[in-house]
């Protein structure tokens, strides 16, 4: 059993790679005087593994060997350069290394003279032991966890899930675990660079126990295997004298290389309803009232749409049949038209550039039925896209893609109003030369089923959207794209007769959910950019969706609807897979209330005060 301090250990390989020049020793590059006669170099000691506790550095001095063009080989340390790919994982002072202490991961060392170089592996690993002092855990619970294995006593761990992607920035994650007959914990972060332990005893939350990961603990666990290979949760449980171990199956999480940013706004009916924003690139982390009712002569507003660079927002107040729009530049939260618009409209998107945004209006008063372009400053009318409604088909759900040249939206063919609507079909408008296509169907109308709410991905080469079933007729309520029970995700190229594809993983529920699988997986959106998935392979694409569901989180059985995130790999969409790992619930949210329509921006725009 590994104590809680452990001085900085190393183990070392055989004598690193090398680089040669072919004898060529010419101008320096900014790593280190040319050496006459040098033709390669080797790095002692090559892959070395550095073992720190996050209190005390790990060290360690190297040698580095030349070899010259007359054969013969000498130290020449001391007239080297010698760097670290990533300064988070410590420093070199000449030859002389010392990791960080709150950081773990896997670097590149470079040896350079002048053109000369060569380079070897270095793992700086975390081995530690945490006492809980919060949950009351004793110091000698380390001691606790030799006895025999009992299988029938382990606890279990119920969120996250199994396969889930976090970003390294998300913070205030919790987990979730059934503790069994247990008194005290060991929960450990296991993987290539990371062995943390954390003792614990039981915090209660609902019929079981959570734990929520200091900032330090996370910052370890998240930032030293971003990018990397997956991190083992293990949970441990022992009554209060360890005469028994019970242990549970490891889960699987893992981290995204880079960081998430955007701003992210929703409409949540905690309060006197509402929308809240929160800014992922901030370092607060908490979310923060942006708009009540108060623009809008007391009349709730829900769903809304911001253009990409968060400087406009358009919202709707009333909900069905009513149709009235609030404009607002987001920075001094004033409408730009006094409330409401010039005309009517619902389920707004933006173009790139925040010029324009299509809306749709099929409820009381309707005239016009197709997708309707707005001025982005006044919200007048300036288009019309023909052919894409009617009175008896209206349109629905517009989504204009990042890139601006492609709009997808439902093709209603049963029409009630259009928040609630049946036997909707996926169709794009391409624009060319300020003129649109007519209609191309990317997924058909069929008997039974709704197909809804499409979303582009960034890139457009691919479109998420919502499908339910009717088990009970073509308008049961359970298939009105207003939240359906039977809401499930699906990918879908975006050229007519693609097949689509269904994110099983993100549509997967919990252990929580015990087997429920209508969970109300809907009004999926993106966030704006592309994102890097694993260190050093920059070809290695990650997309951030958002949808609302009603599946529990971990043991917050609350029946609410909130909002979940889901790591999306778009090159398996490609290839016809599932392009999911497993969701998680956004921890920042109220949890009380249901949290709805999560629209991202690239920014949160500062709101002058």
């Amino acid at each position: 059993m590994l104590g809680r301090c452990l001085v900085g250990l190393v183990v070392l390989a055989a004598a690193g790679c090398q680089c040669t020049s072919n004898g060529q020793n010419t101008v320096p590059d900014g790593g280190g005087q040319p050496i006459a006669g040098l033709t390669s170099l080797i790095i002692n000691p090559a892959d070395a593994v550095l073992v720190t506790d996050g209190v005390t550095a790990a060290t360690r001095d190297y040698q580095v060997m030349g070899r010259f063009s007359d054969g013969h080989s000498e130290d020449v340390t001391a007239r080297v350069v010698l760097k670290l790919s990533d300064a988070t994982l410590g420093n070199f002072s000449q030859a002389h290394f010392t990791s960080s202490v709150t950081r773990s991961g896997v670097a590149k060392v470079t040896a350079e003279a002048g053109m000369v170089s060569a380079e070897t592996g270095l793992t700086v690993k975390l081995v530690k032991n945490v006492i809980d002092t919060a949950s009351s855990a004793p110091d000698d619970a380390p001691t606790r966890f030799m006895a025999t294995e009992n299988p029938a006593k382990a606890p279990e761990i119920v969120y996250p899930n199994e396969g889930t992607m976090f970003p390294p920035n998300l913070q205030k994650l919790e987990i979730h675990f059934q503790p069994g007959p247990n008194e005290l914990f060991e929960l450990t972060f296991l993987s290539p660079v990371t062995e943390l332990k954390v003792y614990l005893r039981c915090t209660t939350l609902g019929a079981g126990c959570v734990y929520k990961p200091s900032t330090d603990i996370w910052n370890w666990v998240a930032y030293s295997n971003r990018g990397g290979k997956d991190v083992e949760l293990i949970i441990k449980g022992t009554d209060a004298a360890g005469t028994y171990v019970g242990t549970a199956a490891p889960l699987h999480i893992s981290f995204s290389f880079e960081e998430v940013n955007g701003a992210l706004y929703y409409w949540t009916t905690s309060g006197t309803t509402g929308i809240m924003r929160f800014d992922f690139g901030a370092t607060n982390g908490t979310v923060e009232p942006y708009l009540g009712t108060e623009l809008t002569g007391g009349t709730c507003v829900g769903c809304h749409a911001l253009s990409r660079d968060g400087k406009k927002i358009v919202l709707e107040a009333g909900g069905q049949n009513d149709g009235r729009v609030l404009l607002m530049d987001v920075g001094t939260k004033k409408p730009l038209v006094p409330f409401p618009t010039p005309e009517k409209s619902i389920f707004e998107s933006w173009n790139p550039d925040g010029t324009r945004y299509v809306g749709v209006y099929g409820d009381k008063g309707a005239t016009d039925f197709n997708l309707m372009i707005f001025d982005g400053d006044n919200g007048s009318r300036v288009q019309s896209i023909a052919n894409t409604g009617s009175t008896m088909m209206p349109a629905n759900h517009p989504d204009w893609s990042h890139e601006g040249d492609k709009i997808a939206y439902t093709q209603v063919t049963m029409p009630n109003t259009l928040q609630k609507s049946y036997r909707g079909s996926i169709q794009v408008v391409t624009q060319n030369g300020g003129n649109w296509s007519t209609p191309v169907e990317i997924m058909a109308a069929v008997n039974g089923l709704n197909r809804y709410y499409p979303a582009f991905a960034p890139g457009g080469e691919f479109i998420i959207f919502n499908e339910s079933t009717c088990p009970s007729g073509l308008t049961h309520a359970e298939c009105d794209g207003d939240m359906d029970p039977t809401a499930t995700l699906f990918a879908v190229k975006s050229v007519a007769g693609a097949k689509p594809v269904k994110l099983a993983r993100a549509n997967a529920p919990g252990k929580m959910d015990h087997g429920r699988t209508a969970l109300a997986n809907s009004f999926p959106k993106w966030n704006p950019f592309v994102f890097q998935r694993l260190d050093g392979k920059t070809d290695s694409k990650v997309l951030w969706l958002t949808f609302s569901t009603s599946r529990n989180y971990g043991l917050r059985s609350s029946m609410n609807t909130q909002l979940w995130m889901v790591a999306v790999d778009p090159d398996a969409v490609a290839r016809g897979e599932d392009p999911s790992s497993a969701a998680f619930a956004l921890p920042f949210q109220d949890f009380t209330t249901s949290n709805h329509i999560a629209q991202w921006a690239t920014q949160a725009v500062p709101v002058l005060r």
